[in-house]
C-alpha cells in the first residue's frame, strides 16, 4: 500500500511536471510572438525610407509637369496672340528700324496693356497692323494725332520716327496692344541675348534642346528610383514571408515535441498504473492464500 502510494505521489509530481512543461512551451510562444511584433516594427521603420523616396519622386514629377504645362502655355500664347503675356506685360523686340535711332533693330520692349482713353500724344504704343502687307503683325511707333468720333470712340494716328509719312490705318481699341513703357538702350546684352535666344537656331540650342535633356534625366531618375523602390519592396516581402514561415515551422516543431513528450508521459503514467494495480491484485491473491 506504501508503494501504491508512492507511485500515486510520482504520478501526480510527473503530471506537475508536464503542466508546467506546457507552460514553459506557451511562455516561449508569447516570446516568440514579441519577438516577430519587434521584428515586425523593424520592418516598418525600414519600409519609410522607400515611402521618402516616393515623396521626393512625386515632387520631381509634379516639377516635371509643371514644367511641360508652361511650355504649352509659353506656346499656345504666342501661336494665339503672336507674343507673350503676363499679368498685362509684354514683351516685345524692335525688328526693323522704323523707330530709329531712339530704338534700333534688338531693342526690347516692355509693353502695359492701356486703355485708349489714356494714349497721348507722344506715347509709343504696339498695335496689330491691318495694312495689307503687314496684316496681324504687331507694329511699334510713336502716337502723332489723337481723334475721336461722334460716338466717342478714339483712334491714334501712329507713324515710325524714321518713316516720311504716318501710318495709313488709324489705330483703336480694337487693335491697340498696349503702350510701351520700358526699352533697353543700344549694345544691350540682355537684348543681345534675348535676340538670339528667340532666333531658331537660339531657341533650339538653348531651350527646347536642354528642356528635352533634362525631361530626359528627370524621367531616367524617376523609372531608375520607382525601380529601386519596387525592388526594395519585393525583398522586404520576401524576407517577412521566409520570417514567418520559419517561425511557423519552429512552432510547429515545439507542438509536435510537446505532443511527442505528452504521448510519453501519458503511455508511463498507464504502464505504471497497471503494474500498481497489478502488485495489488497480486497482493490481495497473496493474502488470501495465507488466510
Amino acid at each position: 500500500m506504501i508503494d501504491m502510494e508512492n507511485k500515486e505521489t510520482d504520478i501526480i509530481v510527473q503530471s506537475e511536471e508536464a503542466v508546467s512543461t506546457e507552460n514553459d512551451i506557451g511562455e516561449e510562444n508569447s516570446v516568440e510572438d514579441k519577438e516577430t511584433e519587434i521584428i515586425t516594427e523593424n520592418e516598418g521603420t525600414k519600409s519609410d525610407e522607400p515611402k521618402k523616396s516616393k515623396k521626393a519622386s512625386f515632387f520631381v514629377g509634379c516639377a516635371l509637369v509643371m514644367s511641360i504645362i508652361l511650355c504649352l502655355w509659353v506656346i499656345s500664347q504666342v501661336l494665339s496672340n503672336g507674343y507673350i503675356s503676363i499679368g498685362g506685360f509684354s514683351m516685345f523686340r524692335v525688328a526693323t528700324g522704323s523707330m530709329e535711332p531712339e530704338m534700333p533693330v534688338g531693342t526690347l520692349l516692355i509693353s502695359q496693356k492701356t486703355d485708349i482713353e489714356d494714349i497721348k500724344v507722344e506715347d509709343v504704343v504696339n498695335f496689330r497692323s491691318r495694312d495689307n502687307g503687314m496684316l496681324g503683325m504687331i507694329i511699334t511707333h510713336r502716337v502723332v494725332k489723337i481723334y475721336e468720333d461722334n460716338n466717342g470712340s478714339i483712334f491714334l494716328e501712329t507713324k515710325g520716327d524714321a518713316n516720311k509719312y504716318a501710318d495709313a490705318k488709324l489705330v483703336d481699341e480694337e487693335n491697340l496692344v498696349g503702350k510701351v513703357i520700358y526699352a533697353t538702350g543700344e549694345d544691350n546684352f540682355f537684348a543681345d541675348l534675348i535676340s538670339f535666344l528667340t532666333s531658331k537656331i537660339g531657341f533650339w540650342a538653348f531651350i527646347v534642346l536642354p528642356c528635352i535633356i533634362i525631361g530626359v534625366m528627370i524621367m531616367r531618375d524617376t523609372i531608375g528610383t520607382l525601380r529601386e523602390e519596387m525592388d526594395a519592396i519585393h525583398k522586404e516581402l520576401d524576407e517577412m514571408s521566409n520570417k514567418v514561415k520559419q517561425k511557423e515551422t519552429e512552432k510547429e516543431k515545439k507542438e509536435e515535441t510537446y505532443e511527442e513528450m505528452y504521448e510519453r508521459l501519458r503511455r508511463e503514467l498507464l504502464e505504471e498504473l497497471n503494474q500498481s494495480a497489478e502488485q495489488v491484485e497480486t497482493e490481495k491473491t497473496s493474502d488470501n492464500c495465507e488466510q
